[in-house]
């Protein structure tokens, strides 16, 4: 009666520890799926109303939480880049970075800069969020130039 016993203490005791390697091992796998900023490391899905999607002309992508981190991507790679695409900051949609409407220096924290840029897909949308919070409406180039100069 001691052996079976003995033998059921260890099979349970195998049961859980090999409970607790797959709940560790599932925990890891998720973490691992999660996007991240191609600069910083950020995950994206904390991002999705900033991030920016950076196409190239190979057709590789690359993704970054904010306009601070794509502008290092952007700089280091023009000749390469195909097309720039951001998230609204109402819907989290992506959409043409040239059709941005960039509310600069409002209240609203920056990603990885002091300085907020956000884009909106609409100029109402953009000019409404400003009468609440501030700043200055321009277009992705200037937001782009703007984001360069603060980093010299």
């Amino acid at each position: 009666m001691g052996s079976n016993m003995n033998n059921g203490i260890l099979k349970t005791a195998s049961l859980f520890i090999a409970a607790l390697l797959f709940i560790g091992n599932s925990t890891h796998l998720r973490a691992a799926e999660r996007e991240e900023c191609a600069i910083c490391g950020m995950y994206l899905d904390s991002y999705a109303r900033t991030r920016l999607e950076i196409s190239f002309v190979d057709g590789t992508t690359r993704l970054t939480c904010g306009l601070a981190c794509a502008s290092e991507v952007i700089n280091l790679n023009r000749s390469r880049i195909k097309g720039v695409r951001v998230a609204d900051f109402l819907t989290g949609k992506l959409f043409d970075a040239d059709k941005a409407y960039f509310l600069e220096g409002s209240d609203v924290p920056g990603v990885m800069t002091y300085t907020s840029r956000l884009a909106f897909s609409s100029k109402a949308q953009a000019l409404t969020f400003q009468k609440e919070h501030g700043g200055r409406i321009i277009t992705f180039d200037q937001a782009l130039t703007d984001q360069l100069k603060d980093k010299e």
